[in-house]
């Protein structure tokens, strides 16, 4: 079995946040439109990732457990976030 070096498993966590950013943007920015089913799936999917990538983390090194619960944190405002409240009439 290959063994991962730490350069590897920073470049691992690094896409899985970056991905995991990404899809919290296309789920809540694609609120909607027909493919929003499609990117809340894939939201759900990287929040289950991310979160288990944080649990190793802390096992491994507190610092990435840091930013990895970070970005977790991050994820989790973008899509409950009301980026509309701004655009509301006033009554």
């Amino acid at each position: 079995m290959p063994e991962f070096g730490h350069s590897t498993a920073y470049a691992f966590l690094g896409a899985i946040q970056a991905v995991g950013l990404l899809s919290a943007w296309l789920a809540r920015f694609t609120e909607g439109s027909q493919n929003q089913h499609w990117y809340q799936w894939l939201f759900f999917l990287c929040l289950l990732v991310l979160g288990l990538s944080t649990i190793a983390a802390l096992l491994s090194s507190p610092a990435a457990c840091v930013v990895t619960g970070a970005t977790l944190s991050v994820m989790v405002l973008v899509v409950t976030w009301d980026f509309s409240a701004g655009k509301r009439a006033a009554i």
